[in-house]
């Protein structure tokens, strides 16, 4: 029995001028606790899922891109709400097949659990993850166990 919803899935950002469509499930989901995701959530984390390109579309509204760069110096451009500033989604640098939507932003997010969690180096020491969410210290150098954990979650 799969724990994934229907796709398409919806979300958008707190004022709602941005709406967008998730249309089939990630191959991957992490947590990353890097500063920079701090900082940008006001949290310990961010939630965020691999999205196909072909498989992410903004069905309504106006977004605005501006560019982070990470602590490696890669440019990362970051997608948000051109009105109320909340970040969508992002482009990841290692290739332009994917991008990074926060999971945080999806109107039901329920079923989104954390295949892995990056950063660990900079994580909050109050911060834990479930049983099995595989543990980097950075980023995984092979994503495929990441994907792997991922199925096992949704076949659940």
């Amino acid at each position: 029995m799969s724990r994934l919803p229907a796709f398409p899935v919806r979300g958008g950002c707190a004022c709602g001028a941005v709406r967008y469509e998730v249309l089939s499930s990630p191959p991957v989901t992490f947590a990353c606790c890097c500063t920079d995701c701090q900082t940008l959530t006001g949290s310990g984390f961010s939630l965020a899922m691999a999205v196909m390109r072909e498989h992410f579309r903004v069905t309504r509204g106006e977004v605005a891109t501006w560019i982070r760069r990470s602590e490696a110096g890669n440019e990362i451009p970051q997608n948000i709400c051109a009105h109320c500033g909340v970040r969508l989604y992002s482009e990841p640098y290692w290739g332009p097949q994917t991008v990074t939507v926060r999971a945080g932003t999806l109107d039901e997010a329920g079923w989104v659990q954390p295949a892995a969690a990056y950063y660990l180096r900079s994580k909050a020491p109050w911060l834990s993850f479930p049983e099995g969410t595989l543990l980097y210290d950075t980023v995984p150098d092979d994503i495929m166990p990441v994907a792997r954990r991922w199925r096992e979650i949704c076949e659940g």
